[in-house]
């Protein structure tokens, strides 16, 4: 299944993405101007509540720890490396770990797993790890093509037009109506 967004969809969408763009801006900015970003405790609350965070304060730890050395590295990298310390497959947390530190990567979340038609592997499944990374693969290409679509052209400009001074990726724009539109 394809994104499948209309006008009528994005006009819907724009006005609800306003708050959850100011909370994306401020943990961006965050992020580039403070070299550790992840050790300051409004930001990693300000993150937890915007990412709905809701493990506890170990697994924070060990988390936040990876953000402050994942830059550059893959969905893959950071999946295992996580799985690693923690003994638990977070598709969705690595997804947002990663698409912080480069804008220009999806989220994996139920929203848009919903739009894209897609879902993750089950807890017991086998090969769990490699399952999460070609759903992940499939999220990438799905967005990407979408981004070049009429529909993507039209999402970023209108997205442009409702909010002409923000500067954020293509990629996090069709999140943020994503996130907005349930399928």
């Amino acid at each position: 299944m394809e994104i499948s967004l209309t006008s009528a969809d994005i006009d819907s969408a724009l006005p609800r993405v306003a708050a959850g763009l100011r909370k994306y801006q401020w943990l961006q900015s965050r992020i580039s101007s403070l070299p550790d970003f992840h050790q300051d405790a409004e930001f990693r609350r300000r993150f937890n509540g915007f990412y709905r965070v809701r493990n506890g304060t170990a697994w924070q730890d060990v988390y936040f720890g990876l953000m402050s050395q994942a830059s550059g590295w893959t969905f893959a990298t950071v999946l295992e490396k996580l799985f690693e310390t923690t003994k638990r497959i977070e598709a969705s947390f690595t997804s947002k770990l990663v698409a912080s530190l480069d804008p220009s990567q999806p989220v994996i979340d139920s929203f848009v797993l919903q739009n894209l038609g897609l879902k993750l592997p089950y807890v017991g499944s086998s090969d769990r790890i490699v399952r999460v990374c070609a759903v992940y693969e499939q999220v990438q290409c799905k967005t990407s093509n979408f981004l070049k679509t009429d529909a993507g052209d039209e999402l970023v400009q209108k997205f442009g037009e409702r909010y002409p001074n923000v500067k954020i990726s293509s990629m996090k724009m069709l999140d943020l109506v994503l996130w907005q539109t349930r399928a």
